[in-house]
């Protein structure tokens, strides 16, 4: 779907999970906060904290997190560093 993000989220627990047609992201990190919608520059960066996924139908929301995301061309990919 045109102006939404598609989510791909990677873990070693829960292997490949994927949600379409999201319209927000938002990032509440250590050191920082960013929100996220479709047609947003390329980004990277590590996440310590917090991530919700939203749209009308979803809202995904994960806590206490760390991991590292890159977002480019309305594709948001999440790796999550699990402790073993």
């Amino acid at each position: 779907m045109e102006n939404s993000i598609k989510v791909k989220i990677f873990s070693l627990s829960n292997g490949l999970e994927q949600l379409d047609e999201i319209k927000i992201i938002r990032i509440k990190s250590r050191d920082y906060n960013l929100l996220i919608m479709p047609d947003y520059m390329p980004v990277l960066g590590e996440i310590q904290g917090d991530i919700d996924f939203e749209n009308k139908d979803v809202h995904k929301n994960l806590e206490k997190i760390t991991g590292y995301y890159m977002l480019t061309d309305n594709e948001f990919s999440l790796i999550l560093r699990e402790d073993i």
